[in-house]
């Protein structure tokens, strides 16, 4: 009996075509694998992506051109944000979530943006939820420090000692929430691109007024909760990241402003401190917030309260309180001066916003002071 010839041929066929397939594959990898450690790094990366407007038609693009268009999608989701940092970033409970139509631009309408509730405070992303009380006033308590030596009610010149200061610090103003508005900005849920209503603009007044005083200041102006609120935290995470100062103290300067739910307990105790008077006119009231989950939370509570020190002695009741948030970061762990400013809230005109902006400046030169002189 004869035996049967193995089909060597189509042996070798099968084993030629997976060694090429092993091969494309190891490429690939390689090729994506050095792409990501470049967009870490913070480099730019050129890569094919393609919109298809409503209406064209997508038989006419290759499917080779579709690959790459998918491709490119991929790296941006994986690479570019989420590999900043090892921490827990803050997530936005989704169970409660407001869309608001639209958000207002000074040149064109934007498509519509998912907003959630921001009075049930972002939380870190663990395997245990976290039970956050809707009375969000009930859930916060004030730092109380010894009260520091006397200083002068007025701030010093700083001008002189701007460059000293420049050596020392790394001042850097961001915006988690970019949108959050003033009244009389009512529509989209207070959210706006409009600076002359949102914490955007008041960073921009800030910013000029510490560098005509001679301080640099880097005022990142990124909108990272548009178009996705719930990536707000994770994209100024990454934004801080890029600036940050290895031989410098970096002092992070957070701003937002303060809200809450209409006819709820919390917009209730806002009407009755939303404001003070100073020198005879009306100002927003502000708040400094700490996540007390930071390894470094005991150094930024001291810091918030030198800050909340210096405003109760050239400003008494600017500031309402330092309050503490527990089980929250807020991407403070960055530095020991990190700070979330919220000034004003929902309840404010912009014009008591604005006026409490000078007095931030005045405050700040002489908190900024005291941080470049202290070892």
């Amino acid at each position: 009996m004869k035996r049967k010839r193995r089909n060597k041929g189509g042996t070798r066929f099968y084993m030629m075509m997976s060694i090429i397939c092993l091969t494309v594959l190891f490429i690939g990898y390689s090729y994506v694998y050095n792409l990501s450690e470049k967009r870490k790094s913070g480099q730019d990366i050129t890569t094919i992506s393609i919109l298809y407007n409503e209406g064209s038609d997508e038989s006419k693009t290759s499917a080779i051109d579709k690959i790459m268009s998918y491709f490119n999608i991929f790296l941006e989701k994986t690479f570019k944000e989420k590999e900043s940092s090892n921490k827990l970033i803050e997530s936005v409970d989704k169970s409660n979530t407001e869309v608001f139509k639209k958000i207002e631009s000074n040149e064109t309408e934007e498509k519509d943006l998912e907003i959630y509730n921001e009075r049930e405070e972002k939380k870190p992303i663990t395997n245990t939820p976290l039970f956050i009380s809707s009375n969000r006033h009930e859930n916060f308590f004030k730092i109380i420090e010894s009260s520091p030596a006397s200083r002068s009610s007025a701030p010093r010149n700083i001008i002189n000692d701007a460059a000293s200061v420049n050596e020392k610090l790394n001042v850097v103003i961001f915006h988690t929430h970019a949108t959050e508005a003033y009244f009389p900005h009512v529509e989209g849920n207070y959210r706006s691109h409009d600076e002359t209503y949102n914490v955007m603009g008041v960073g921009n007044k800030i910013t000029s007024n510490l560098k005509s005083l001679g301080i640099d200041v880097n005022h990142l102006k990124d909108y990272n909760d548009y178009p996705d609120y719930n990536s707000s935290y994770a994209n100024s995470s990454y934004a801080v990241s890029q600036v940050l100062s290895n031989s410098k103290k970096n002092v992070l300067i957070d701003i937002h402003r303060d809200g809450a739910e209409e006819n709820s307990s919390y917009e209730q105790f806002l009407s009755r401190v939303k404001t003070t008077i100073i020198n005879d006119k009306t100002a927003a009231t502000c708040t400094l917030v700490v996540g007390d989950k930071n390894g470094n939370s005991e150094e930024l509570k001291k810091n918030a309260q030198l800050l909340f020190n210096i405003s109760e002695q050239m400003y008494p009741g600017l500031f309402r309180d330092v309050i503490v948030r527990p089980g929250a970061y807020f991407n403070q762990y960055y530095s020991d001066y990190a700070l979330l400013l919220e000034v004003g809230s929902t309840l404010n005109h912009i014009d008591e916003v604005n006026y409490t902006i000078e007095l931030l400046t005045d405050i700040m030169v002489e908190y900024i002071d005291e941080i470049a002189n202290t070892n």
